[in-house]
């Protein structure tokens, strides 16, 4: 079974994007823009304080009519998550994300924040791994049948 670490771990060098609390909205959507990513996880120093989506500033910024410019991060980011450790199954996380209804699940492990893995990540590497065992089931059959 495919893990966290192995998403992970295909990804060399990937850095997070972060930033820290007192950073502005606009920091925020800048750093997703130029990234093309879907999240920015907020952090103090060592800890992870949260995250902001494009879904918290379509729900708390643009509906309430806020400024994205004069809005802090700590004012709008989904404080409450689910974090997986690194050991978690792609299809615990799976079952995590459908219950929880999010896009976006920070990865820790002994306490220290080492990634982040989104439902996109996820559902390829399942995919991934649906494949490889339909190919060794197609050459298995192909073997015997020959």
């Amino acid at each position: 079974m495919l893990t966290v670490a192995d998403i992970l771990s295909a990804r060399k060098n990937a850095t997070l994007a972060s930033l820290p609390p007192t950073a502005t909205v606009r920091d925020a959507l800048q750093i997703m823009s130029d990234r093309q990513i879907g999240s920015v996880l907020v952090v103090q120093g060592d800890a992870l304080l949260g995250i902001f989506t494009e879904r918290d500033y379509a729900r708390k910024l643009v509906l309430q009519g806020l400024s994205s410019a004069d809005t802090l991060l700590m004012n709008v980011m989904t404080a409450r998550l689910y974090v997986v450790s690194p050991r978690q199954t792609v299809q615990e996380c799976l079952g995590i994300i459908t219950k929880g209804r999010m896009r976006h699940l920070p990865v820790v492990d002994g306490g220290e924040l080492i990634g982040l893995v989104s439902i996109g990540d996820l559902v390829n590497a399942e995919l991934q791994q649906q494949r490889f065992i339909i190919e060794q089931m197609e050459n298995y059959i192909a073997g015997n049948m020959g």
